[in-house]
C-alpha cells in the first residue's frame, strides 16, 4: 500500500499486488462525493414513476435511492438472499418488486 498526501488538498492510496497497480483512490477536498457514504436519513418523497425515493440525509440537497439498490431482504416477501447479488440489477436476476 502506499500513501500519498498533499496536505489540505488531496490524499492518494495506490494498492499493489505482486508490483503491479490492483486499485487506486484518490480524495480531494475540493470534490466531496456522498456516493458510498452510509447515512440516516428520512423518505421526503416516493416517485413510483421511476420506481426511486428521495431522502432527506441533512445535507442541503437529497439524496436519490433507486429500488434496485436495495437489498432483498428489505422487499415485502421477506425472504432475504443468502449471497448478495453485487452489480445485478434486481429486475435482472426474476424478481421484480415496485414501489408503491
Amino acid at each position: 500500500m502506499l500513501i500519498n498526501v498533499a496536505e489540505s488538498e488531496e490524499c492518494r492510496i495506490a494498492i499493489l499486488r505482486e508490483g503491479r497497480l490492483d486499485e487506486l483512490f484518490i480524495e480531494r477536498t475540493s470534490a466531496s462525493s456522498n456516493v458510498g457514504n452510509i447515512y440516516k436519513g428520512r423518505v421526503t418523497n416516493v416517485e413510483a414513476s421511476i420506481q426511486a425515493a428521495f431522502i432527506d440525509f441533512g445535507l442541503p440537497s437529497h439524496g436519490f435511492l433507486h429500488i434496485s439498490d436495495l437489498h432483498p431482504q428489505y422487499f415485502p416477501d421477506g425472504k432475504a438472499e443468502t449471497t448478495e447479488q453485487v452489480g445485478k440489477n434486481v429486475a435482472a436476476i426474476g424478481r421484480r418488486f415496485r414501489i408503491a
